[in-house]
């Protein structure tokens, strides 16, 4: 589900819609549309700076440049429920940014298949990486092929169904 976008909403970025659009090259819109929070738990996933890593990757980059500059919120929940608890993956960051949203009323991002069941069967409103394109694509920010070329980029990163869901709300717009 796409959310109305009207107002600059609260919205809690999970790692997985974090990476991807980063990986698009469409992290720079996310401003436009709202003011970012990110639970701790996400933050150390975005950051993981492991002995396997040589590198800092570009969604790492990026993600310390807005925080850095304060356009990046780190807020965690109180606490987590135990339908959070009982539903979804344990000690994920998922778990901690669905508990915030629930707290908070804010919209949560995610690509984790996980994470869009339990915001869908709860009805709490989250958007995906393939909702923002069709967003973006919505206010003409970028055309029709641009989405296509972004949904190809996504083949690999996102579950087909998905994938297929963006492409029939593309041809109903």
């Amino acid at each position: 589900m796409i959310p109305d976008l009207k107002s600059k909403p609260k919205i809690v970025i999970d790692t997985s819609f974090w990476i991807n659009v980063v990986y698009l090259g469409i992290d720079n819109y996310l401003l436009n549309y709202f003011n970012l929070y990110v639970v701790s738990k996400v933050e150390k996933e975005i950051l993981d700076e492991s002995d396997y890593k040589i590198y800092d990757s570009e969604d790492m980059e990026i993600y310390s440049k807005l925080k850095n500059r304060g356009l990046i919120t780190i807020k965690n929940p109180q606490k987590l429920s135990k339908k959070v608890l009982d539903d979804l993956e344990a000690d994920s960051g998922e778990q901690y940014s669905i508990e915030l949203a629930i707290e908070d009323n804010m919209i949560v991002a995610t690509d984790d298949k996980g994470a869009v069941t339990f915001c869908n069967k709860n009805n709490l409103i989250m958007i995906t990486t393939i909702d923002f394109i069709l967003k973006l694509y919505m206010d003409k920010i970028i055309s029709i092929d641009t989405v296509l070329y972004y949904f190809n980029l996504l083949e690999k990163k996102i579950k087909p169904k998905y994938i297929e869901e963006g492409r029939i709300h593309l041809n109903e717009m």
